[in-house]
């Protein structure tokens, strides 16, 4: 199957612990990533036409004003897939976040901007200069205005390539025909301040684009057009990412409990940590801590479990009391991680986003019921 995909798109998963060869259990969710541009004072927005060059400006403005649009940017369904890159399972994608959302901004309808426009007469393009935006801003009643310019460029080249093939016990050569297509297209948008004229914030993103079919191949070539809206949608993606917060997928590898007397107590948390039911693994990781308390593995994991609820003040303690009883590396980039969390909360709270601090609660009869099996098989031995 052919895709467009936008280079250097951070997509980064975190390995918090475990040796690299041996790979434990994990829990995998998405977690709220601040915009690269914070704009302060900046809540009400109107994007305009970009100006197209071989692109349509207009389509662009409209899928960067949808994806601007959405509550929970960037959550999407999981997919495991096996070595052989088959799919496995599909689960759903969600977060364990609360107050975190990604429609930070209140934005003028398309009809109302392009009313005003018209009414200005001045054409609705990403090619107005600052002091004609600002002068549009104002008259909306906005805080800033998104311009910029969308381009669009490919060509086709063809070409033969060689198959080889075997028939009657001999090795024959064949030629097929393929066609190939390369395009480019770029994205440069500013953020202008209504109030001042200055620009806020810009910002480009080029996207190469490289897809090739042969003859004897299934399916066919996509066209240029749907090689464009892909592009489009992808870059509106990355330009929205860059003035809003949206969510990323992280992945978190739990360490596994060595003390040989909470062994089994730990293998349920994780599986139960797996499966996202936190708060039954925080409890069972807790109770375990109170009887060591100085076993970095729990540490750890009472670490993650506090990380992926955004309870970044009580991770970054875990993390640090882990990283005094053993000098990791790992448990090192889990104390730098929280403190650039702790940093991004003061970012996300300029654009009114405060994640809620998760209490973990699980009644005790959930707790017995997850580790009945654990306890007869050890009160058995």
């Amino acid at each position: 199957m052919l895709t467009v995909k936008i280079v250097a798109l951070l997509t980064a998963a975190v390995l918090v612990a475990g040796p690299a060869t041996v790979v434990y259990k994990k829990t995998r969710v998405f977690v709220l990533v601040p915009p690269e541009q914070i704009l302060p004072g900046v809540k009400k927005v109107a994007v305009l036409d970009f100006a197209g060059q071989g692109a349509d400006g207009r389509s662009f403005a409209d899928v960067l004003t949808s994806k601007l649009f959405e509550k929970q940017r960037g959550i999407q369904d999981i997919r495991t897939t096996s070595l052989f890159g088959a799919i496995k399972h599909t689960q759903e994608g969600k977060t364990l976040q609360q107050g975190a959302f990604t429609d930070v901004f209140t934005l003028i309808e398309r009809s109302r901007l392009a009313q005003v426009l018209q009414e200005q007469r001045l054409a609705q393009s990403g090619l107005l200069d600052e002091a004609q935006a600002a002068q549009v801003g104002k008259i909306l009643g906005v805080d800033a205005i998104v311009v910029g310019t969308v381009s669009f460029t490919v060509t086709d080249q063809r070409s033969r390539e060689e198959r080889t093939y075997t028939e009657n016990r001999r090795q024959h050569t064949r030629y097929v025909s393929c066609l190939q297509r390369e395009g480019l297209m770029k994205v440069h948008a500013r953020v202008v301040s209504a109030e001042s004229g200055q620009v806020l914030g810009s910002v480009d993103r080029p996207l190469p684009i490289k897809v090739k079919h042969c003859e004897d191949e299934e399916g066919g070539l996509p066209t240029q057009q749907s090689v464009a809206e892909a592009s489009s949608h992808d870059l509106a993606e990355a330009i929205a990412n860059y003035l809003a917060p949206h969510f990323e997928l992280r992945e978190f590898e739990l360490e596994k409990i060595r003390n040989k007397q909470f062994e089994g107590l730990g293998e349920r948390a994780a599986e139960l940590a797996e499966a996202l039911r936190v708060d039954e693994a925080y409890a069972i990781y807790k109770s375990i801590h109170d009887q060591d308390a100085y076993s970095p593995e729990v540490l750890v994991d009472l670490g993650i479990l506090n990380e992926v609820v955004g309870n970044w003040r009580q991770a970054k303690e875990f993390y640090d009391q882990a990283f005094q009883l053993k000098k990791s590396d790992d448990h090192k980039r889990g104390l730098d991680r929280m403190t650039r969390s702790l940093s991004f909360r003061d970012a996300l709270a300029q654009l009114g986003v405060v994640i809620q601090e998760h209490t973990f609660a699980a009644a005790s009869e959930d707790v017995a019921r997850a580790t009945a099996n654990v306890v007869e098989i050890r009160g058995g031995g």
